[in-house]
């Protein structure tokens, strides 16, 4: 999506509040334009006449109008505010369904750092810019009400108060794309070192005693020395735009209470008239100040509008077929003839047929494609050439929700979330009973261990498991996919950080399950356990057909 396209989308959405807010910045700036008016009479027909009682009418109007205005303005704030909020909080939920929906081709493109930057300051720049469309809005209209206001008091003031309209085009034209350029390069310096933080925080603890950490801080002290330069760069340009924009108005002011001042002491001007151009024009500064900073949101919202579009443009390579095919409730796996490029070769994988609750172990040496293999046959990803069937039907001619609901993948290294034991294994799921929970860690072999802990089930986690073993992250990783309760099993060398008497335990569990099991490993046990065993080093024609039995 286009920043204009996603800035639009915005405006849709939160169109009613926004309106509502507009309506309080209109009546918002007649008060402002009433108020000096109300001052200009209060002189000519109340303190220069001698006339209390006028004076006291006026003053009296000049509350009235401040009361107005102080409802007017609130109603502005509150209404546009609320729907910016709303409207943040649904770009956001947007977001983060795109981004869950992305292969791992797509996720790729973007750094988990810059995805942060992009969900947090750029969505919060979005919505603080909504939040000023109304003001926006009405401040022009008001802009152009007070020029023309001004030029019916005095044939020369209304002269001076035009003239101030091309000096500002002028002003407003040189200083956007400066503005815009400098603040894309502070957006992509924030990216850059979120990323940093990221790695300082979360891999510090791995690379500590290898010298590595002084490497991180170096790059995180780099990256924002980088933001702190583009932040300087962009606050020079907003400086001279904010600074010059109203110092031409201003400067109208001058002038024009020096002419104005000349035409009250001939007599062809009142002192109330120059007092409302002089308000008038102080006003007409305020608003090209207000005006001013609200294109520099325009500008900060533009930008990061066209972040935000780019993660919503960012189409997964993976999609639903137009017209899906129910997949069968069992059935044999079968990969043929598959092929993936990577890493500019091409590789070629042997064919496969597994029968529904038989366990087939994958071996080879690295490289040779055990876990390429099992991501397409969980089509994570999709094959080059060739295919993966399930009960006769092409992954690809089946809805997506139906295949990761048939087949589950526990990758090689898993990652829980912060929270509880609990809630990583649930994952939100709440029709999983308490006795599924403890039997799928039964079957993991981690039952012992998490009702050893204090809290239980309801122990934290640390943020992505730091608070537990690599085994027992493996285990507890098992245990969520086994309560996918799914038809298929994929399982990526998911006991190489467990001792042997464990994964006896896990495999003897795992043959009770009745499942289809595909486990891609480099451990005896697991070939031993297998009913066949499947190595990818073999190249031949025959490649993948039975080279073992356990």
């Amino acid at each position: 999506m286009t920043p204009a396209n996603v800035l639009r989308w915005a405006l849709r959405r939160s169109a009613r509040g926004v309106g509502a807010s507009w309506v309080g910045g209109l009546g918002y700036q007649t008060g402002l334009i009433l108020l000096p008016w109300c001052l200009g009479r209060a002189l000519d027909a109340g303190i220069t006449t001698g006339d209390r009682r006028a004076l006291l009418l006026w003053a009296g109007a000049a509350l009235a109008v401040s009361a107005g205005l102080t409802g007017a303005e609130f109603a502005m704030r509150w209404w546009s505010t609320l729907a910016a909020v709303r409207t943040g909080n649904a770009l956001l939920l947007r977001l983060a369904g795109r981004v869950l929906g992305w292969d791992a081709t797509t996720a790729h493109r973007f750094s988990a750092g810059d995805l942060v930057v992009r969900a947090t300051r750029d969505v919060e720049t979005v919505v603080v810019w909504l939040s000023t469309v109304p003001s926006l809005a009405s401040g022009l209209l008001g802009f152009v009400a007070v020029i023309a206001v001004v030029a019916t008091l005095d044939p020369l003031l209304a002269l001076v108060g035009l003239a101030t309209v091309p000096l500002l085009v002028v002003v407003n034209l040189w200083y956007p794309r400066r503005y815009e350029r400098a603040n894309a390069a502070l957006s992509a310096a924030h990216g850059a070192r979120a990323d940093a933080v990221e790695d300082l925080l979360s891999a510090s603890t791995a690379v500590r005693g290898l010298g590595g950490e002084t490497v991180l801080v170096e790059r995180h002290h780099a990256a924002s020395a980088t933001v702190r330069d583009r932040t300087l760069a962009l606050a020079r340009v907003a400086a001279a735009w904010s600074a010059h924009a109203p110092f031409v108005p201003w400067l109208a002011t001058a002038v024009g209470v020096a002419a104005g001042g000349l035409a009250v002491l001939d007599g062809r001007f009142s002192v109330g008239g120059l007092v409302a151009f002089a308000s008038w024009m102080m006003l007409l500064g305020r608003q090209v100040m207000m005006l001013t900073f609200r294109f520099n949101q325009l500008g900060d919202a533009w930008t990061a509008a066209g972040r935000i579009g780019a993660v919503l443009d960012a189409a997964p390579a993976l999609k639903d077929p137009a017209d899906p095919v129910k997949l069968s409730t069992t059935g044999a796996l079968r990969a043929e003839d598959l092929t993936v490029e990577t890493e500019g070769r091409t590789l070629r994988l042997p064919r496969l047929a597994v029968e529904p609750g038989e366990f087939v172990a994958v071996t080879g040496a690295v490289g040779t494609g055990k876990s390429t293999l099992l991501r397409l046959l969980a089509r994570l990803a999709d094959p080059a050439t060739g295919r993966v069937t399930y009960g006769g039907t092409d992954l690809r001619d089946a809805a997506l929700d139906d295949v990761r609901a048939a087949v589950t993948l526990v990758p090689q290294r898993p990652l829980l979330l912060s929270g509880t034991i609990e809630d990583n294994l649930r994952l939100g799921r709440a029709r999983i009973s308490d006795a599924d929970l403890r039997e799928a860690c039964r079957v993991a072999a981690i039952l012992d261990f998490v009702e050893s802990l204090p809290g239980g089930f309801g122990t934290e986690m640390g943020e992505r498991g730091s608070a537990v073993s690599g085994g027992q992250l493996q285990r507890l990783a098992l245990a969520r996919g086994l309560l996918r309760g799914a038809r298929v099993l994929l399982l990526d060398d998911v006991t190489s950080a467990v001792d042997g008497a464990t994964e006896r335990r896990i495999l003897d569990g795992l043959r009770g399950l009745g499942v289809t099991i595909v486990f891609a490993t480099s451990r005896p046990a697991v070939v031993a356990a297998a009913d066949r065993v499947v190595d990818l080093e073999n190249t031949e024609e025959t490649a993948g057909e039975l080279v073992g039995r356990g």
